[in-house]
């Protein structure tokens, strides 16, 4: 029997038949595990993102009290009102005190410490004299954000230096509000200011 062409091209044609239950399957079992990754990554990008604006908010927390302090007079015992979005007024000290410890919340004075002459965070915030630390509420499409915000102002010399050191963290729930699995170190900025 002679093959005629169009009877070699319907031979050619039949190993592709299409795909089968199992390799359909397969191909499902591949798109779910690449799309279960990619809703971990979009989830956990989420949640960097918030822990990102919180820490910008704290570091913009921080700049305005040493800003505020450097404005005034190292001399100067002027006191400053912040206000928050919840209406609390805040009283920012701008007294300096004498080196080592300065005055307002105490300084890690442990050089072997990894945040050596920043804030100590373990002190009470009932601890901290008035005026020197305040709970700043920063009101956001998300909720409400806490910060606690601490200072110290050291007298370098009693006529143009002093150095201003603030800390600032964000202490309420919507911080981590996806599962909480972030960790973040309390921002701490320094400045040394003069008239």
């Amino acid at each position: 029997m002679k093959l005629t062409a169009s009877s070699q091209m319907d031979r050619k044609r039949r190993p592709q038949r299409g795909v089968t239950l199992i390799e359909l399957m397969i191909a499902m079992v591949v798109l779910a595990i690449g799309f279960g990754g990619l809703c971990t990554l979009i989830s956990g990008t989420v949640a960097s993102d918030n822990k990102n604006s919180k820490d910008t908010s704290a570091t913009l927390l921080a700049q305005m009290v040493i800003e505020q302090i450097s404005s005034q007079h190292p001399n100067s015992t002027t006191t400053i009102s912040v206000s928050d979005c919840a209406g609390h007024t805040w009283t920012v000290a701008t007294a300096g005190g004498a080196p080592p410890n300065g005055a307002g919340a105490n300084l890690m004075m442990d050089p072997s410490s990894f945040g050596y002459g920043g804030i100590d965070q373990t002190q009470a915030v009932g601890a901290i004299p008035a005026g020197y630390a305040m709970q700043y509420m920063d009101c956001s499409n998300n909720g409400p954000t806490t910060y606690d915000v601490r200072w110290n102002v050291m007298t370098v010399d009693s006529n143009y230096t002093r150095l201003v050191t603030a800390s600032a963290r964000p202490i309420t729930a919507n911080v981590n509000a996806l599962g909480g699995q972030f960790f973040a170190l309390p921002v701490t900025l320094r400045a040394i200011s003069g008239p």
